[in-house]
């Protein structure tokens, strides 16, 4: 059973921010906890949605910055998802907001988002605005940053394996086990929290576990690195 229905958000946040803490930098561990934690947050309400051209590109150095700085953040509030969501919102309408060429500045007393249940204004959901003073600095240093160039790639291999868009990830599978693919194997053994163990799907599958990790070891991780190096192309 996965933690989202276990916990309630905050303590779900609470248990991956100190999953993450507790490793070193640019250990596998870290990147896979990390990865988990970023799952939870893209699913937040509240994260704020754009339909600037560079939103997208926003998104990613936030998730960048997120990755980054994890363990200086600190909750203020007795609400450990609010705190995560205007941290998150924070860097991010900052950031779109440098994007934006100086007639097209966004107010922070515009209505955030469209939802007539939210009325509240952008000021209410985003950090300090002293908090842009070293963004370009701080950027040119993630970008530098290998750790977070592979955590971005992370992201990207993560929604692939979600979307499948060209089901080149169900395409590979088991012979006589369709099912049994690259998509399904990865979901269960990257993505899934906590990650299921390579014996308990054989098990259940009824496929010996050498099969089993034959085919997730020299079918799937391959085409995984292959999908993983076609985002650096």
């Amino acid at each position: 059973m996965s933690l989202s229905n276990l916990q309630s958000t905050d303590e779900q946040l609470r248990i991956l921010i100190a999953e993450v803490r507790r490793y070193q930098e640019s250990s596998p561990e870290r990147r896979k906890a990390l990865t988990r934690l970023l799952m939870v947050a893209q699913r937040l309400p509240g994260i704020y949605k754009s339909s600037h051209q560079d939103y997208s590109a926003a998104l990613s150095l936030t998730w960048e910055y997120v990755c980054k700085n994890i363990n200086s953040f600190q909750a203020k509030t007795a609400s450990l998802e609010e705190d995560v969501v205007k941290w998150i919102n924070g860097y991010l309408y900052w950031r779109i907001r440098d994007m934006h060429s100086k007639s097209q500045d966004i107010s922070l007393d515009e209505p955030f988002g469209t939802d007539d249940s939210n009325p509240g204004t952008r000021r209410d959901f985003v950090a300090d605005p002293d908090v842009p003073l070293g963004l370009d600095l701080l950027d040119r240093a993630i970008q530098k940053n290998q750790d977070l160039h592979r955590q971005r790639l992370g992201l990207q291999l993560m929604r692939y394996i979600q979307q499948d868009p060209d089901e080149e990830l169900q395409r590979c599978h088991l012979r006589q086990y369709p099912d049994c693919n690259c998509q399904f194997l990865a979901l269960r053994l990257l993505l899934k929290d906590p990650p299921d163990r390579i014996a308990d799907i054989s098990r259940q599958l009824g496929i010996s576990n050498q099969t089993l990790y034959a085919s997730w070891k020299k079918k799937c991780l391959p085409l995984l690195r292959e999908i993983a190096l076609s985002f650096e192309a």
